[in-house]
């Protein structure tokens, strides 16, 4: 009878939790919409696009997977990096957590930073 209750309660746990690619998949969308809304506004404030890059972009700069107690309300964590400026040496900098029980991610930090994407800065100097 015990072993039933443990080998239910297991199961139970494994199918409330996400896959992986699928919380990452979610991020993808998430920062997607969010880069489009970056751009969005900042054209909406300057009134013309002459500033902005081509071809905007982000980098994950970090990403966490949690488990066990830690993961309890958020089993997820990730930081991004938005370049968007094509003179100005500045990006936008947001941090995210995937919610557990909500099944989302939820944006709890955003800051302008001053400095160039590293990986840019290095591909240009060779």
């Amino acid at each position: 009878m015990r072993y039933t209750i443990l080998l239910t309660l297991a199961l139970f746990l494994l199918g409330c939790s996400e896959r992986t690619e699928r919380i990452e998949n979610k991020l993808n969308a998430y920062v997607q919409e969010d880069l489009k809304f970056i751009v969005a506004q900042t054209i909406h404030a300057s009134g013309d696009r002459s500033g902005i890059l081509d071809t905007p972009y982000y980098r994950v700069k970090d990403f966490r997977l949690f488990a066990g107690d830690t993961a309890a309300v958020y089993s997820a964590y990730a930081e991004v990096d938005f370049f968007i400026y094509q003179d100005i040496q500045m990006h936008e900098k947001r941090k995210y957590r995937y919610n557990a029980h909500a099944r989302q991610w939820d944006r709890y930090y955003k800051a302008l930073k001053y400095g160039q994407d590293s990986l840019e800065r290095t591909a240009t100097a060779k």
